[in-house]
């Protein structure tokens, strides 16, 4: 039987995708490296070369997968076709949706504080985008954009608390998100310093 040989960042994506899996299924405590590894098809050493404990290995399988979920909103935030309020429109939709892999298992009931760690990872995903979205409309009106990166978080957060929660999001939660973020972005563009 021949080995795959694969690039080995793409061999540490594959690993944290399986453990993200495995853990998403099997829960935290019954899921071990070399179990990842056998589920991936390699070596334990070889997971061990690339994380050498569980809780490591848990922390950047939380990580990477913030970062997937993320990416949509990313990308939205990133397209220079859509203005900033329908950025900001399609991404409040796309964070609300339960639409991700793996969602039953940070709404699981006792999982809050996984939860609240996945929603903080996808927030430091999504601020640098929406800083930069902000900069770029603050610069098609000619203006500067001094406090983009303390907006961008105020944002991303908030959003996130808003629409985050026993039985959130619902359409309550959705409808003031979209408000106060409407309430920022005004703001926002009346304090912009003209050129």
């Amino acid at each position: 039987m021949s080995k795959t040989v694969m690039n080995p960042e793409e061999r540490r994506r594959e690993l944290l995708a399986c453990a993200m899996k495995l853990f998403a299924e099997e829960g935290y405590d019954n899921v071990s490296v070399r179990a990842v590894a056998r589920a991936a098809g390699v070596a334990p050493g070889l997971a061990y070369h690339y994380f050498d404990s569980k809780e490591k290995m848990f922390a950047e399988a939380i990580e990477d997968y913030a970062r997937r979920c993320a990416e949509s909103i990313c990308e939205l935030l990133d397209d220079n076709n859509l203005s900033l309020d329908e950025k900001l429109e399609q991404a409040l939709e796309l964070g609300a949706s339960d639409d991700y892999p793996h969602a039953a298992y940070f709404h699981a009931e006792g999982h809050g504080a996984l939860h609240d760690r996945l929603s903080l990872a996808m927030c430091e995903a999504v601020r640098p985008h929406l800083r930069a979205a902000l900069e770029d409309d603050a610069a098609s009106r000619g203006a500067t954009a001094p406090d983009a990166d303390e907006l961008a978080a105020i944002m991303t957060y908030g959003a996130v608390g808003l629409a985050s929660g026993p039985g959130l999001p619902d359409e309550a939660a959705i409808k003031a998100a979209r408000r106060y973020l409407c309430a920022l972005l005004a703001e926002f563009r009346s304090a912009g310093t003209v050129d």
